[in-house]
């Protein structure tokens, strides 16, 4: 009888442990998800030149995690999103005695990669709330296609006006290659053993940008205008990180997966 209960209390250990140490839900440890993000735009357009309490930025995200454990799990992540930048302002350039006036709005086209690290405060990865830390690179270029100026320089030849005004096609500028950190907060549920549904939310603080958008809410003067002998592509580069950094603060997001295996 002591020899039979050894036994069991012996083959309930070993099956103890062994089960601690199986990474996640049924043993599942590779997560492809696909996620929808919905950033506000209260102060800044999207894409299509609106903002206001009920207008968003939408993204679209792919992700593949790794379950390393029953609370963790390691991950890299691709996004994609357009949203607008608000060009209703001036550029100077008094080098050049040149000034050029900005009109509408033009469309920033993103593209990022991630690499993060989750823990699971409950259930078993990747069910249950989940917290993740990482680090994201960004990619962006600006379409001027819808954004309308025009360029004042001086005209000695006329008698009556010393300036002239003329159309102008923007011809390079407003790219930006950023990098900052991301939280999300989320939760997950998973049905028929398979599919994996989650919402949540996602911080992101892009660190090589928001320098750009903090010195220009202090600096900047009635008529935004830029600061003596800064290139008119410095000037774009400028408006681009400024504007990666307020459409990657805040997100919602939802998205659904599978356990692969």
């Amino acid at each position: 009888m002591k020899k039979i209960l050894l036994l069991i209390i012996t083959l309930f250990t070993y099956n103890f442990c062994f089960s601690q140490k199986t990474p996640g839900y049924l043993g599942k440890k590779l997560v492809p998800t696909y996620s929808l993000g919905f950033a506000p735009s209260f102060f800044n357009p999207n894409k299509n030149g609106a903002k206001g309490f009920f207008t968003f930025n939408l993204f679209h995200q792919l992700r593949l995690d790794y379950v390393t454990s029953r609370k963790s799990a390691v991950g890299i992540g691709f996004e994609t999103y357009s949203t607008g930048i608000d060009y209703d302002y001036g550029y100077r350039n008094d080098a050049q005695d040149i000034n050029i006036r900005f009109a509408r709005h033009g469309i920033l086209n993103v593209k990022g990669f991630q690499l993060y690290r989750s823990f699971y405060s409950n259930g078993i990865a990747p069910m249950g709330k989940r917290h993740s830390l990482g680090l994201k690179v960004l990619f962006s270029s600006t379409d001027f296609e819808d954004v309308g100026a025009t360029k004042t320089k001086p005209d000695n030849s006329n008698p009556y006006s010393n300036q002239i005004t003329s159309p102008y096609e923007i011809k390079k500028g407003g790219t930006s290659k950023d990098f900052g950190f991301m939280y999300s907060y989320s939760s997950s549920r998973i049905i028929s053993d398979i599919i994996v549904l989650s919402f949540g939310i996602d911080f992101n603080v892009i660190f090589s940008a928001h320098f750009k958008y903090f010195g220009s809410i202090i600096s900047q003067d009635l008529d935004d205008s830029s600061p003596s002998n800064q290139t008119e592509e410095y000037f774009l580069n400028d408006k681009a990180k400024q504007r990666v950094f307020s459409s990657q603060f805040l997100m919602l997001k939802i998205g659904i997966g599978f356990l692969a295996f």
